[in-house]
């Protein structure tokens, strides 16, 4: 059966990105529906680390990260590693992943990002006094800490690119790190903090609240699977498990599995499922962090939230394998090194796919096939940071405006 939409947008997708371009686009006056084939807030939107990255402009792919391939391969336990059973599939990936490390890619894809993260701290506070969520944003700077300043200078590159990107930071002695946090382990004796951010005190929680203002700002919602995306005079139809639906315009934020679609319409993109864990202790003895923090050493956020301590990150390139979860007792033993006293025995354990690019950038833009198409996925692991933006973006091209950044780093033709 053929159902004509009563919104002029459907949205596929309703997670964090999915849900502000909703938004977004209901307050310049549109009528949206959302399609996805889970409940709202699910997947990434759901794990993450909660913390709102203005920092994040440094790609995964970085200069001399080359090197490190074989013990990718040869560590499944590492904070960066290559299922070996994907790693042959992935290979032509790897090999743009690689190039996109060189020093000039990565200057060119840290300028797009900060037009995406610099400012989320302040759009986020902005939607949440909107809506009256002022309580899922805590204001908190972030934390990297470092076992020495002989370690933070070995990644003195990033630092430097995130400064001259927009973000403040200014390092702190031993004494005023401990001061911050007394709990943390004594052999981490420098740190970095970055101002001007915070964290999601509940990453699906805040989701769900801003799904939940959609609906009664009368948007509609439909649990159904997307399984083809047809162009046709005007009109996009959209095969689901719940029929045929008609409608003028269709976004797709439907985050790893984005490129399954984007294929039907002639734009062949090299989305990887690149996949994240975390575990999160909902009852611990010890004192718990009173900031987030990051630690480069084991690629981990340790966020306090209202639902435990969680501690998320690792970067697993593996398709759609199923989840190692001896990583989450990785994680579990890295909660330690950084927070000694710190234990728990309720855990949760969690896998989810960021969908990345080989040059950590997401894509918007209009479809090859048809100007009604727009694409916005791929944010990787600024996914939560870059959803207002992106949103912004995504109101701005369908409204026909001149978007508030260039859009040509984005662009679905990049490949």
């Amino acid at each position: 059966m053929t159902e004509a939409s009563h919104a002029e947008i459907t949205i596929i997708g309703a997670g964090i990105i999915g849900v502000n371009a909703a938004l977004r686009l209901q307050a310049a006056g549109h009528r949206v529906q959302i399609i996805d084939k889970n409940e709202p807030a699910q997947g990434c939107s759901s794990g993450n680390a909660g913390v709102i990255a203005v920092y994040g402009v440094t790609p995964v792919s970085m200069p001399g990260l080359w090197k490190q391939v074989p013990k990718m391969l040869l560590d499944p336990m590492g904070p960066l590693t290559i299922r070996r059973q994907h790693a042959v599939k992935m290979a032509p990936w790897l090999l743009r992943f690689m190039k996109a490390g060189k020093t000039e890619v990565v200057e060119r894809s840290a300028q797009a990002l900060a037009g995406l993260v610099t400012n989320s701290y302040q759009d986020y506070r902005q939607i949440t006094a909107d809506y009256g969520l002022d309580e899922y944003i805590q204001s908190s700077p972030i934390l990297a800490v470092y076992e020495s300043r002989a370690h933070f200078e070995r990644d003195r590159y990033g630092w430097d690119l995130r400064r001259r990107h927009g973000t403040q930071w200014e390092e702190l002695s031993t004494a005023d790190l401990h001061a911050m946090e007394p709990s943390l382990s004594a052999r981490f004796d420098f740190a970095v903090a970055m101002s001007g951010s915070g964290f999601v005190r509940d990453p699906q929680g805040f989701t769900y609240a801003l799904f939940r203002q959609f609906i009664k700002n009368g948007g509609q919602f439909t649990k159904a699977i997307v399984s083809k995306i047809q162009p046709n005079e005007g009109e996009i139809n959209l095969h689901t498990s719940s029929g045929k639906i008609t409608t003028p315009k269709v976004v797709i934020a439907a985050g790893a599995f984005s490129a399954q679609l984007t294929e039907q319409l002639g734009d062949k993109i090299p989305l990887q499922q690149e996949r994240g864990y975390h575990l999160t202790l909902s009852e611990y003895a010890g004192e718990p962090p009173r900031h987030a923090i990051m630690s480069p050493k084991h690629k981990v956020i340790v966020t306090p939230m209202d639902v435990g301590i969680r501690i998320a990150g690792m970067v697993e390139f593996g398709g759609f394998l199923p989840p190692n979860y001896a990583r989450s007792e990785v994680l579990y033993e890295q909660l330690q090194e950084l927070f000694p006293t710190v234990e728990g025995e309720r855990r949760s354990n969690w896998m989810g796919h960021r969908p990345t690019l080989p040059d950590s950038l997401p894509v918007i833009d209009q479809s090859s096939a048809s100007p009604n198409v727009y694409y916005a996925f791929g944010h990787q692991h600024v996914g939560l940071t870059s959803a207002p933006k992106t949103a912004q973006l995504v109101a701005e091209m369908i409204d026909g405006q001149t978007p508030a950044v260039d859009l040509r780093p984005f662009s679905a033709k990049r490949f």
